[in-house]
């Protein structure tokens, strides 16, 4: 059984990394079957139980460092030395955090945005709602990518994970306004002409990307959602010298694509 899909761009270019399923756990219940959060209220037993399959599906011996996720701007490294601080005030925690030697990273995401970064010897792992994307978490990931391994952001290469979908997440029209100021009109309906607009959290992400940097054919997305990698799923990155993904020691260990995430037309 898959624990994990991926991104057609990062696999072909030789880059292990993974998007966790939904399935090939032992959560049961609401919480069937790969959950990874214990703050959801599932059995502690159980997640710890997920998390050692995953690793073990992943080819990877210790924990995947993640950090308490609070919707910031904040940057660690795999020990949580902060890289960047936050730009306003937040909780204690981080949303991106880079790898800079051997070792993994990865977030936790139910609707949110997963960003897997690879650069030359290092990774970054991004968790992205809304506030973060307004925030422009992505962008700082690549920019903490570049001020503490010294890569260059037109050859970093990115894949934006399953999530949420603008067919899907309606906001308000305030907010819709903003985020159009922010990433353009493309980044939300015009409230203008609805009362309900949705937001394309994805476009914004993308557009925070670019305003780092990073070149526009260096990225891939998802299709959208999906019922096998939604709720309370994982995206991770590992680095060894110069390779990012879920299995540093093995390519052989990649797992196969699950869908296509070269980036079809949007709904």
């Amino acid at each position: 059984m898959k624990l994990f899909a991926t991104s057609r761009l990062l696999s072909a270019a030789g880059v292990p990394h993974g998007f966790s399923m939904r399935t090939g756990g032992v959560s049961s219940g609401a919480f069937s079957s790969l959950n990874l959060s214990v703050s959801v209220g599932d059995d502690e037993a159980a997640v710890r139980k997920n998390h050692a399959l995953l690793r073990a599906a992943a080819g990877l011996q210790a924990p995947i460092a993640s950090a308490h996720q609070v919707h910031g701007d904040r940057v660690v490294d795999a020990r949580m030395r902060e890289v960047f601080a936050p730009t306003a005030r937040q909780e204690e925690g981080a949303d991106a955090i880079v790898a800079l030697g051997e070792g993994a990273v990865g977030v936790r995401v139910a609707d949110c945005v997963p960003i897997l970064v690879h650069a030359e010897g290092a990774a970054a792992a991004v968790h992205s709602g809304w506030r973060g994307t307004r925030l422009g978490i992505a962008g700082r990931a690549i920019r903490a990518l570049q001020h503490a391994a010294g890569a260059d952001p037109a050859q970093m290469l990115a894949a934006i994970g399953p999530c949420i979908g603008r067919c899907c997440y309606e906001v308000s029209p305030e907010l819709a306004a903003e985020f159009r100021a922010l990433f353009g009109p493309e980044a939300a309906d015009d409230p203008a002409r609805t009362t309900k607009p949705h937001l394309d959290l994805r476009h914004c992400v993308e557009g925070s990307l670019l305003q780092a940097g990073f070149r526009p054919n260096g990225s891939s997305r998802s299709k959208g959602a999906h019922p096998a990698t939604s709720a309370h799923g994982s995206a991770t990155a590992a680095t060894k010298g110069a390779q990012v993904g879920i299995s540093p020691s093995s390519k052989s260990a990649t797992p196969e694509p699950f869908f296509d995430m070269s980036g079809p037309p949007r709904r």
